[in-house]
């Protein structure tokens, strides 16, 4: 591979394990990305580790839908406008726009149409990119069910067909999606806008019967699934292995070696030293 791979972490909790894993296993953090609501800001905690790393710093927002950042002005997308300036961030992550892209007045819209949520998916995430000045990077979200069986490829066409707008593939997610609303294993597209996914991240899932049906559920908890780092060899040959790439350690707070390991498990399924 001879594109530039940034391996990153989702910092979840104060603790400076990843620091640690860092040292033991001889890799170098490219990224930490933090769930951040943009009225609170980024905690002290999250900018320490970062220093400490010296590494960038990407964001996912958990409050988008607090308001209608579809509209491109407000002060919700102010605030996040300027912590992505202040703290040099590099991208904007989040599957929270897929469920809601209005002002929420009530209960969740669930199951979402995903017809009606790629077009304005889009309209979000290509005015949140156009006010920050980065891109904005739509994941592919966890889910269920959902009626009619779409296509999530679709979806992510539609959803990321704008000036800004990149794709984060989410792996774990992926499998959720294609074992629970379709039934079957993760099979990639040939014919999809490969150049667009900027982003991979990388978690687990947990296994739960429910009314006679295995559901996969997401969990961070879990361990990645050797399947994942499969896929990921997939996706970077579909996307051309010259394009740069992140990948997202998914990972809830635990010892050093699992980073280490993790990161293992990427160099063998690239073929190459990150």
């Amino acid at each position: 591979m001879t594109g530039a791979v940034r391996i990153g972490v989702a910092v979840e909790a104060a603790c400076d394990q990843y620091t640690q894993g860092e040292a033991a296993g001889g890799w170098t953090t490219g990224f930490v990305e933090y769930g951040v609501h943009a009225a609170i800001g980024i905690p002290d905690w999250v900018i320490d580790t970062r220093r400490a790393l010296g590494c960038g710093l990407t964001l996912h927002p958990l409050d988008m839908n607090m308001a209608q950042p579809e509209q491109g002005t407000g002060p919700w997308l102010e605030s996040l406008a300027a912590l992505v300036r202040e703290h040099e961030v590099s991208a904007l992550i989040s599957d929270a726009g897929f469920w809601y892209h209005g002002r929420r007045e009530g209960t969740w819209f669930r199951p979402p149409d995903m017809n009606v949520a790629a077009p304005r998916c889009r309209e979000s995430a290509t005015a949140i990119a156009a006010a920050c000045g980065v891109p904005f990077r739509v994941e592919n979200p966890p889910l269920e069910w959902l009626p009619d069986a779409p296509s999530l490829w679709s979806f992510l066409d539609e959803a990321s067909d704008a000036e800004g707008v990149q794709i984060c593939l989410d792996l774990s997610h992926v499998l959720q999606f294609e074992r629970n609303v379709h039934g079957r294993g993760p099979v990639l597209p040939r014919s999809f806008p490969w150049e667009r996914v900027a982003e991979i991240h990388l978690a687990g899932y947990v296994k739960a019967e429910f009314g006679g049906r295995t559901m996969y559920l997401d969990q961070h908890l879990a361990d990645i699934p050797p399947e994942e780092f499969r896929l990921l060899a997939e996706v970077v040959e579909l996307r051309g292995p010259e394009r740069p790439l992140d990948i997202c350690l998914e990972m809830e707070p635990r010892e050093p070696g699992a980073f280490v390991s993790a990161v293992d498990n990427i160099r063998t399924a690239l073929g190459t030293a990150v």
